[in-house]
């Protein structure tokens, strides 16, 4: 005898009975498959959520590494004062807050962001490339540059090259008045060691961030065929004090250290860092102190400090930054 007719035999299929008996077998069986559905999903979607955080924040965190160890090297007298992370899914973006310390008072210099994201779509569209365009105005027939938020940029004259005219804003001073904070450009005549540097710099004026020589023959000679004068978001170099306005006693340590992490990291700056490398190691296999020589300084005083460098023979061209009122 057939299973079927068995079960015709046990189960009268076509009686009211059995028929809400099966019924609610389905009920219980479709509420079993929508439950195991349900506690899936939620479980993928937890799963989901923590790789995307977890994914995203080492993103994140390689991103600002990136930009706070770049600053080591570059970017005269700015600093990164507060950041945070805005998470999305897939894609997230580093914001952060920059400044720069004039007299001893830091000063708002832009806020920054940078996009990343799990699956880059569009590589390179996105990141820190704006903190470098500057806008122009003309000015008593030159021309003077500022950032986005307004800040005027310093221009930096390097000594071996011969330029037809030298700008020296110290000759300002009597215009800006006392009861002022200023900073201030300083290009040399020649390279220095830090020590001299800091040596012949009046007590008055702090150093804020030491241009270090970089160049090469050939960087030199492409300085040279257009008398190229630098601008601060072009030029490499040392912090001279923490974040904080604290003086750092041999910046010379955190620029080679900044100089080879930059070297292992594969961030958007890696070529500059490589740049820097060559040039100041001289394929010596490594960066020592007596590698880093200056050719010029950013410093920041009151008006009646900065008077203290007039004359100072060392000093080709000096040209002015911030300034803002002491009270």
């Amino acid at each position: 005898m057939s299973d079927e007719k068995k079960l015709k035999e046990i189960f009268d299929f076509n009686s009211d009975e059995t028929k809400k008996l099966l019924q609610k077998a389905k009920v219980i069986t479709l509420l079993r498959t929508v439950a195991v559905s349900l506690f899936v999903f939620l479980l993928l979607s937890i799963a989901i959520v923590i790789i995307n955080t977890v994914v995203l924040n080492r993103i994140a965190m390689k991103k600002l590494t990136s930009e706070q160890n770049f600053d080591l090297v570059a970017r005269p007298n700015i600093y990164m004062s507060q950041y945070q992370f805005n998470d999305g899914f897939l894609t997230g973006e580093l914001e952060y807050v920059t400044h720069r310390i004039v007299g001893n008072r830091p000063v708002y210099n832009g806020t920054y962001k940078i996009k990343y994201s799990i699956i880059p779509i569009v590589p390179g569209i996105y990141g820190p490339s704006a903190r470098g365009q500057l806008i122009q105005v003309e000015d008593k027939g030159d021309y003077s540059h500022y950032n986005r938020v307004g800040n005027r940029e310093m221009k930096f004259y390097h000594p071996y090259i011969e330029y037809k005219t030298y700008q020296n804003d110290l000759a300002l001073l009597e215009e800006i008045g006392e009861d002022k904070y200023l900073e201030m450009a300083l290009s040399f005549d020649r390279d220095y060691s830090l020590e001299e540097v800091q040596a012949m710099l009046p007590d008055e004026v702090k150093p804020v961030w030491y241009w270090v020589n970089t160049y090469n023959e050939e960087d030199l000679n492409e300085l040279k065929k257009g008398e190229i004068i630098l601008f601060a978001n072009q030029v490499y170099g040392m912090k001279g004090v923490n974040s904080d306005g604290t003086i750092i006693k041999d910046p010379r340590l955190s620029f080679i250290s900044a100089v080879n992490f930059g070297l292992k990291q594969k961030s958007r700056y890696h070529s500059q860092f490589q740049r820097l490398y060559q040039n100041l190691s001289n394929d010596k296999g490594e960066i020592t102190k007596d590698n880093i020589r200056v050719i010029g300084v950013v410093v920041t005083g009151d008006t009646a400090s900065m008077k203290l460098l007039r004359d100072k023979t060392y000093i080709k061209a000096a040209t002015l930054g911030i300034v803002i009122d002491k009270f």
